[in-house]
């Protein structure tokens, strides 16, 4: 079996501005430069191509309200069932994101996959982690319980839930898996209840490499893993980094001034991953970045 690693993106457009300020970074941010904001996606998009991914992206209309898509971790998680390919749609926690959901149902559906409701809160692969092969699901910072709750039936038996608390709004700020390390970057402040101890009896304690609250509001568990390379925004501190490169991993610092540091999210937030079959996937031109690479590079 050929497989595919996909990675499910969505570009800013030139009237991209922040809207919900619903995060530490944005609520207070200056305005941002949206040309500059598609320059640091597509640099992006280009790293994980030039590393073997696959980006395929819904470009939305122009002018559009929903200024929450870029941040396409939250837009849905690929799954397989039962030999066919499942898309869990989220049910977003702020009013301005709601809508997401109805433009990437049809982008399921183009793709191959069957579209699949998640109920009451859960906000998808922000909440979504693996390590060795486990599934990890976070709730508490967005996702509420019941939606954890009704998205686990569609994870392997043996996925480990863990609470969380703000500054990590989403799993993704709380532990970033390093599967090709063997490490687990981990806050351990915002692990409610025996969260960490779990996670730890899981792994063994040796996996578990500490930082502190405000590493994590650095974006330092915010990066993307690609094999031995980790894509990481600019604000990621230098300790964090130093860690990573001993344990012979390869970190590639991208600039993301507007993305990021103004708007709150990093690398990992700005894709939805998934490996599968590539005999499922049906990638047509208007979701192909390749095909589509020029068009978004003229509004910028």
């Amino acid at each position: 079996m050929a497989t595919i690693d996909l990675y499910l993106m969505s570009p800013p457009g030139p009237e991209w501005q922040l809207r919900g300020r619903a995060n530490f970074r944005s609520a207070t941010a200056a305005p941002v430069d949206a040309r500059a904001a598609i320059r640091e996606w597509l640099g992006l998009a280009d790293a994980i191509e030039e590393r073997g991914g696959r980006v395929l992206c819904l470009i939305p209309e122009r002018g559009t309200e929903l200024t929450g898509l870029p941040y396409a971790a939250e837009c849905g998680q690929i799954v397989e069932q039962s030999g066919e390919l499942l898309f869990l749609l989220p049910s977003m926690f702020a009013p301005y994101r709601k809508g997401e959901r109805a433009l990437w149902r049809p982008v399921a559906e183009t793709l191959g996959l069957k579209p699949v409701d998640v109920d009451d809160v859960w906000e998808a692969q922000g909440d979504v982690a693996t390590f060795h092969g486990r599934t990890l699901l976070f709730f508490g910072g967005r996702t509420d319980p019941a939606g954890v709750m009704s998205a686990v039936n569609y994870f392997p038996d043996d996925a480990l839930l863990f609470e969380i608390r703000q500054p990590a709004f989403h799993g993704n700020m709380a532990a970033l898996p390093l599967d090709a390390a063997g490490k687990i970057l981990v806050c351990p402040e915002v692990f409610l209840d025996d969260g960490l101890a779990r996670l730890t009896k899981s792994f063994g304690s040796e996996v578990i490499v500490p930082v502190s609250v405000d590493e994590i509001r650095a974006y330092a568990t915010n990066g993307l893993p690609m094999g031995n390379d980790v894509l990481v925004p600019h604000l990621v501190p230098e300790r964090v980094t130093d860690l990573m490169k001993g344990w012979g991993l390869n970190v590639i610092t991208l600039p993301m001034v507007e993305l990021c540091e103004k708007a709150g999210g990093a690398s990992r937030c700005l894709v939805s991953y998934a490996r599968v079959d590539e005999a499922k996937i049906t990638i047509p031109p208007e979701l192909d970045y390749r095909e589509q690479r020029a068009r978004i590079l003229a509004d910028a």
